[in-house]
């Protein structure tokens, strides 16, 4: 069986197609956002997402349904999260154990945002899904920064005491998604100095967006899962998903709601962005923090865009 895959990167960051496309191979299974990591029992997972954040457990009742059911419908939403509720001392990793259980001999792809909120997750992460690749996805700040002001729902996250985006050199601190993209990366490039180099790869968002022949072959070859032209066609098909689109009414999200709306795998060109000048999302004419800047060249961003040849 192939190893598990987990894609590591913050909310915006081309995560959620980059997840669906893999999920779609032949030898995968695409989960939704599982969020286990919040947690190391299910007892403490369900208090991690209680109130407000319930959105995070949508993913894995959904994912619990499929399995279960061969479909996701409201009922079954309500048995899988009664089971949750009555297994509360059940470990995560026994969980997610469970889950890859049921779809072998395909290995589970999974990609939670939530994980790089704080700095312990990461680890949690390994710890549950013990031997797993990553994957880490970039953007380059500009672009990553306009899509979460763009996306009304994610600037409420980054306006909630766990978004780490304000600045506060400014009194009174500024609103600045550039602080959720450094905090975010740093989180997980401190996790992934932990983690042999065989088991994590980089890969800028916009490169495998703009070519996906080319980067899903270069992909699979290092999972090393088929490369084969109809393994590679199946993953330009993340619309077929079973979690794509919306779930029912009390597990609707799973993933991001702006591509859930329209999951595709659309045509895409990679387009000039700054690291210098004033940022469009703020009014005092402030740009990029120095170590935003450095953090986006060691990840191979310049004025312009990603560097050639990356």
């Amino acid at each position: 069986m192939p190893d598990p895959v987990v894609l590591l990167g913050p909310g915006r960051s081309f995560t959620t197609v980059a997840a669906g496309m893999l999920g779609q191979h032949p030898q995968h299974y695409g989960m939704p956002e599982l969020n286990l990591a919040l947690g190391d029992t299910v007892g403490e997972f369900l208090a991690m997402t209680m109130g407000g954040r319930n959105g995070l457990a949508h993913g894995i009742v959904r994912a619990m349904a499929q399995l279960e059911f061969g479909e996701v419908t409201a009922r079954g939403v309500e048995e899988m999260r009664a089971f949750l509720h009555a297994n509360r001392d059940m470990t995560t990793r026994e969980l997610m154990a469970a889950l890859q259980d049921m779809v072998a001999p395909k290995a589970i792809v999974e990609k939670s945002p939530a994980i790089a909120a704080d700095a312990h997750f990461p680890f949690r992460q390994e710890q549950i899904l013990p031997g797993a690749k990553y994957i880490h996805i970039t953007r380059h700040p500009m672009s990553a920064g306009r899509s979460m002001i763009d996306a009304k729902w994610y600037t409420m996250i980054l306006r909630s005491p766990v978004g780490d985006s304000w600045d506060r050199r400014m009194d009174p601190p500024v609103l600045d998604p550039q602080v959720h993209w450094f905090e975010a990366h740093e989180r997980l490039l401190n996790f992934l100095d932990t983690i042999p180099a065989d088991r994590q790869m980089r890969l800028r968002g916009e490169d495998l967006l703009a070519d996906p022949d080319t980067w899903l072959a270069r992909i699979c070859a290092w999972l090393g899962v088929d490369t084969g032209p109809a393994a590679i066609e199946a993953m330009k098909h993340p619309e077929t998903s079973p979690f794509a689109r919306p779930g029912p009414q009390n597990a609707q999200w799973g993933g991001d709601p702006s591509y859930q709306d329209n999951p595709a795998l659309r045509p895409y060109t990679i387009k000039p962005e700054r690291l210098s000048g004033p940022l469009p999302w703020r009014e005092d004419g402030v740009g990029f923090a120095d170590h935003v800047i450095e953090m986006a060249q060691f990840f191979g961003y310049e004025d312009g865009g990603p560097a050639q040849g990356g």
